[in-house]
């Protein structure tokens, strides 16, 4: 899991740096950078999968992402750092990662290293679909250091030394993503998933890939197709789903020649629906449900908003499997949430004081130079809800979070204020 996360000229997000935990919530109010936040660990995850041209082509371009302040004067330096901890059963022992763009208004990698020490792919051992067997007895370390297109250090294996890296536009991470044991670290920065089901694109959709589900549900249907197919999980599924709906019966595919859709069937009124003519936080639910009841989830998930469309029993629901996800022995989900609903904020918050799970709770502000700031929830808070003096809602409500909107002063032209 993400130990420790800092970046800096992100969009909204001038300097970020947080430690988070198993469950983490963040709050705040509208346009704070919950939303740039999501954004970010999306970036980090499109980086090592596709490479930084195509990260920043799909979120508009360098100069759509980095921070522009007024009177900035030259761009700032756009960097991340990463800190994975222990996941031993994806092949993680630790894992440092760092890189900055040039100030130029290229693209253009400055500075790049790695340090990690993971576990080696076993060799000739049968898995299940999706799984992979590490050897956990050979602990083995890799490292480099990138200083603009000379390399400074380099440490991996069998890989030969490239002394120049001549493709000053994408990532050393990146590139050699597919090669040795590289691929155990770009595998888990690229599972990395954000998730914000919009059920009306949902449901319009019919057709896209199966394998992951992306960020607004839009392929969602082949997506469940795919998922259901296995009788273990469209049992799961359905315990999961029929405690928040209890009348559905089952749930099973349907094709229409080249038209995928589900079939919903009810327990009380004998009847069959189709996936369109399901509530939009039935269909929400069940997606969220089938990504974290995944035989290998993602290791890092970033659900936006959940309260949407949910009924208040569905939420608490949800956030339970959450709990259980992120704290699983093997294949353990780290779960970072935004959101606006107090239930939310009482049930996760809450998970703490219950001894069930590490949470964090984080604060989105806007400051007055324009960008945003991600901070701890106020230690004498987290104190209180851990010693019940107070649900975290009355605290969300009362402003003891200190995450309301920030007014604007205004004066009469003397420098007095109004």
């Amino acid at each position: 899991m993400i130990v420790k996360l800092e970046a800096g000229a992100f969009k909204g997000l001038k300097k970020v740096a947080i430690e988070p935990k198993n469950v983490n919530l963040l709050i705040g109010a509208n346009g704070t950078g919950k939303t740039n936040f999501a954004d970010l660990i999306e970036f980090l995850s499109l980086a090592s999968r596709f490479g930084l041209k195509e990260a920043f082509d799909r979120r508009g371009g360098l100069g759509e992402i980095r921070t522009m302040l007024p009177g900035q004067g030259r761009p700032p330096a756009l960097h991340c750092s990463i800190k994975l901890g222990a996941d031993p059963y994806r092949g993680i022992e630790e894992v440092n990662y760092f890189f900055t763009l040039s100030t130029s208004k290229a693209l253009f990698v400055a500075d790049e290293s790695l340090d990690a020490t993971i576990y080696p792919r076993s060799v000739g051992r049968p898995t299940p679909p999706g799984k992979v067997n590490f050897d956990r007895s050979k602990p083995t370390k890799i490292s480099f250091k990138r200083n603009r297109d000379k390399i400074e250090l380099w440490n991996a294996g069998n890989l030969q030394n490239p002394e120049s890296f001549k493709v000053p536009e994408n990532l050393i991470l990146n590139a050699y993503g597919k090669l040795g044991n590289f691929q155990i670290i770009t595998d888990y920065i690229g599972s990395m998933r954000v998730y914000n089901i919009d059920a009306t694109i949902a449901k319009e959709q019919s057709n896209g890939g199966e394998v992951e589900l992306e960020r607004t549900g839009s392929n969602l249907i082949p997506f469940l197709k795919r998922v259901i197919g296995n009788d273990n999980m469209r049992t799961r599924l359905l315990a999961d789903l029929r405690n928040a709906v209890p009348y559905i019966k089952d749930i099973k595919p349907d094709k229409t020649y080249s038209y995928k859709n589900l079939i919903f069937s009810e327990e009380d009124s004998n009847l069959n629906f189709r996936a369109q003519q399901m509530s939009d936080g039935t269909v929400r639910l069940l997606g969220l449900l089938a990504v974290l009841r995944q035989p290998v989830p993602p290791p890092v998930v970033v659900i936006e908003e959940p309260e949407n469309a949910l009924h208040s029993y569905a939420i608490e629901m949800l956030l339970r499997i959450c709990r259980e996800v992120s704290v699983s022995e093997k294949f353990s989900t780290q779960i970072f949430i935004t959101s606006h609903s107090p239930k939310v904020v009482d049930e996760v918050l809450s998970i703490e004081s219950r001894r069930e799970a590490d949470t964090q709770g984080f604060v989105t502000r806007r400051q007055k130079e324009g960008y945003s700031t991600i901070k701890p929830a106020p230690p004498s808070v987290i104190q209180a809800i851990a010693k019940n003096l107070g649900r975290p809602s009355d605290f969300l409500r009362e402003g003891d979070f200190r995450d309301a909107p920030n007014q604007p002063e205004l004066t009469d032209g003397t420098g007095n204020t109004l």
